[in-house]
């Protein structure tokens, strides 16, 4: 299923830029869909498909989380 006009262009860019730079040997599980290699994440969010669409879902919940202090202020409360 593609879902490729879901995804803004220039928010696609931010999430392939992180992925890039992610160490060769990441891998993330991506709900019940099983795990992914960063290769296989950058092809799924390239493509638009459903797990692309929830990889860029779950990098922007962690880029809002960590630009509002929300991350800092969970990580602290942990202390």
């Amino acid at each position: 299923m593609k879902l490729q006009n879901s995804i803004s262009p220039d928010v696609k860019e931010i999430v392939l830029a992180r992925l890039d730079v992610m160490p060769q040997n990441y891998k993330l599980s991506v709900g019940n869909q099983g795990a992914f290699t960063k290769e296989q994440l950058i092809k799924h969010v390239k493509e638009g498909d459903s797990v692309g669409i929830q990889v860029v879902e779950m990098q922007l919940s962690f880029i809002k989380a960590l630009t509002t202090g929300k991350l800092m202020n969970i990580l602290n409360s942990n202390e």
